[in-house]
């Protein structure tokens, strides 16, 4: 099963608008078959659900969530439930993109690939579990981000 993806926009920031975001829905559901096709990590549910939201939101939303569910205060760039829910960071992406002076629009479709990726069983917590998934998540976000 190919899930739908549903995208929301929660945060108020100029460059995060709705026409992006109806891009990135499209560009993420065009890609999902080809993530689909790549071998399932340990932990797969992506081929499972019928729907997977994507919440965009703010450094002081997700770090809300990070301490809740992750007893982590910081903010972070995504963050990834296995019932289907994916939070990331718009200033997370734009601040990291500033930093290594690349688009700040491309790092936020990259968290949202990034999600996605861990929804079909890929891990980042050991460095060999990161490359594996860097492995299958960069050459989509490449081939997929909507220029």
């Amino acid at each position: 099963m190919t899930p739908q993806i549903e995208l929301y926009l929660n945060t108020e920031r100029d460059w995060v608008t709705e026409p992006l975001m109806e891009r990135f829905a499209t560009a993420l559901q065009t890609m999902l078959p080809a993530l689909l096709a790549e071998p399932e990590g340990p932990d797969h549910v992506l081929s499972e659900l019928p729907v997977v939201e994507i919440a965009v939101v703010d450094d002081e939303a997700i770090a809300r969530v990070h301490a809740e569910f992750l007893n982590d205060p910081t903010e972070t760039d995504a963050i990834t439930f296995p019932y289907g829910e994916i939070l990331v960071s718009c200033d997370t992406a734009a601040r990291y993109a500033a930093a290594h002076g690349i688009d700040r629009e491309e790092e936020l479709f990259r968290y949202m690939v990034h999600g996605l990726t861990h929804l079909h069983g890929y891990l980042d917590y050991e460095p060999a579990d990161r490359e594996q998934l860097f492995a299958v998540q960069e050459p989509l976000v490449t081939r997929f981000f909507p220029k």
